[in-house]
């Protein structure tokens, strides 16, 4: 595969080098060649730019169809609602949404997601056929649910393109033991982890009454901090706290749309993360929580809230922001091939058009303020064309 004469190539390399005019040769799933006149047929990506494709850390794609239930309620009659309308989900119903949530995430640009829900296995067989790289869980909160966990790992040894995640819900839903389990999976198979933690001041208040300290210092007295942990939220944390995520050398993912809806009255200290060089990745949420799968609209937010929440408007720069959801995605899920374009990285790329978004003074700076999902125009993932001119290439 050939895409001829970008307009712009956003590496994201360690220069951060925008490339103009030059082509790109996909062999394979790998990147092996980027230059000015390679010669072949192709891609004409002239009024194009071409980018790392988008990582959200954190999605529920199994909620779609649960989109505006009950928007504009408080958190715990929003949870009320919403755990009841979920447990209506047949198995059906959850595939289907899983299907169009990966539609919308890679017409919006995303070309990886960490998708936590129901019926994990068989989640799996949806991003396969559609093409998505993924990582996959089944949430645990109860002893049997850890069994789902052996199939999860089982059936993802010979996919390339989805990898099993073994999550935790949050403190308030998991007991010591079914936390230390995880634990002990995680570090057995070699697995990333995953908590809700410090989403609210309640459940900080709560774990404190019940354990004796917040959030990070229970996961921390407990051993579940570790560089394969992917702490989701982390809005309630304060300085001690932030060192220990950076001495455990854990990772933060970022909701800041779906943590603002819901009206958590906090602020993820993001800034303070990233100055102690924890990792800090970007999601979604789900749909229910804020209301789409655009992750354009995150980069945009994540700057906008931390520029303002610090009175400072060079805290939260446009290319800290597009490092958060590209480069440092990747790194949260500890992939080391993606979020890049250079040589001998995986081919996950996505095309922008350039039509309506100039004048080109900043090319990364109009990205994250001006562009969304809808802008997006081609997508590659694996060295694959999942999507040419908008279009959708496995429905």
């Amino acid at each position: 595969m050939l895409l001829k004469d970008c307009s712009f190539i956003i590496t994201q390399d360690d220069k951060r080098r925008i490339l103009k005019d030059y082509s790109i040769r996909i062999e394979g799933n790998h990147i092996v060649e980027i230059a000015k006149g390679i010669k072949g047929k192709g891609i004409d990506c002239r009024g194009k730019i071409v980018m790392p494709g988008l990582i959200n850390t954190h999605a529920h794609l199994g909620m779609h169809s649960l989109r505006g239930i009950c928007d504009d309620e408080t958190l715990f009659n929003w949870l009320d609602i919403v755990n009841r309308e979920e447990e209506k989900l047949s198995m059906n119903q959850i595939l289907r949404n899983t299907e169009e949530g990966i539609i919308e995430c890679i017409r919006n640009g995303t070309t990886c997601v960490y998708d936590s829900y129901k019926f994990a296995p068989e989640r799996i067989k949806v991003f396969e056929r559609l093409g998505m790289r993924g990582f996959v869980s089944s949430t645990v909160t109860k002893p049997h649910h850890l069994a789902h966990v052996d199939r999860l790992i089982h059936d993802t040894k010979k996919s390339q393109l989805v990898k099993p995640i073994v999550a935790a819900h949050s403190p308030y839903r998991c007991s010591k033991e079914i936390l230390e389990s995880i634990r002990d999976i995680s570090r057995e198979h070699n697995l990333m982890r995953r908590i809700h933690i410090a989403e609210t001041e309640k459940e900080v208040r709560d774990t404190k009454k019940e354990t004796g300290m917040t959030s990070i210092r229970y996961l921390d007295k407990i051993g579940f901090l570790g560089k394969r942990t992917i702490l989701v939220h982390s809005t309630f944390v304060d300085d001690y706290e932030i060192g220990l995520i950076a001495k455990n050398r854990s990772s933060v993912s970022h909701n800041p749309i779906s943590n603002m809806k819901l009206g958590s009255g906090g602020v993820a200290p993001v800034v303070k993360m990233l100055g102690r060089g924890i990792t800090v990745g970007l999601g979604t949420d789900s749909v229910v929580s804020n209301n789409d799968l655009d992750m354009f609209e995150e980069l945009k937010i994540t700057c906008l809230l931390h520029k303002h929440h610090n009175k400072d408007p060079k805290c939260m720069t446009y290319q800290t922001a597009m490092d958060m959801a590209t480069l440092h995605g990747a790194k949260c899920l500890g992939l080391s091939d993606i979020g890049q374009i250079k040589k001998g990285m995986k081919a996950d790329l996505i095309t922008v058009n350039m039509e309506g978004l100039g004048p080109w003074n900043s090319v990364v700076s109009n990205l994250v303020y001006c562009a969304n999902g809808n802008c997006v125009r081609d997508s590659i993932i694996d060295g694959r064309l999942v999507m040419q001119d908008r279009v959708l290439q496995k429905i």
